[in-house]
């Protein structure tokens, strides 16, 4: 039977912080793979305008059509420069949230390396004891003879 940790606690405290460290670099990590899709899409999206713009204007094109395709292109660049700017924004988050992890990781560890301690301690604590009263017994039994 081990000994109580004193700092279970404590312990306890450090794991939960981890735990929540650990749930908050999830989530930015699932935002930027949201991010990064909504990037792609209008990526693909302006491609797809500048090409239908490439293959109307050869067929021949009005000026009002041609603003609305211009107009659709320059939509297109300022959400992905827009979406690029939320990407980058989050990667420095990101980098903040994997310190924070790792931080509240270390803090847990020292934690228990001082219980697993506290463990051996008692441990060998109670081998000497156990070694005492055998040897106590064993001298005993020789005095009896």
């Amino acid at each position: 039977m081990a000994k109580k940790f004193k700092l279970q606690s404590v312990l306890n405290y450090r794991q939960s912080l981890e735990d929540q460290a650990q749930q908050v670099l999830t989530t930015s990590l699932q935002r930027r793979s949201t991010l990064e899709e909504a990037l792609e899409q209008q990526q693909n999206a302006l491609q797809q305008h500048d090409a239908e713009l490439k293959r109307r204007q050869q067929e021949g094109l009005t000026i009002a059509e041609i603003d609305l395709f211009e107009s659709q292109i320059r939509h297109c660049r300022r959400m992905s420069a827009d979406l690029q700017q939320q990407l980058q924004h989050l990667e420095r988050q990101i980098v903040s949230e994997r310190e924070e992890l790792l931080s509240c990781a270390r803090d847990r560890q020292v934690m228990e390396k001082l219980k697993e301690k506290q463990d051996v301690e008692y441990r060998r604590e109670l081998n000497r004891r156990e070694r005492s009263m055998l040897d106590e017994i064993s001298l005993r039994n020789k005095g009896d003879r």
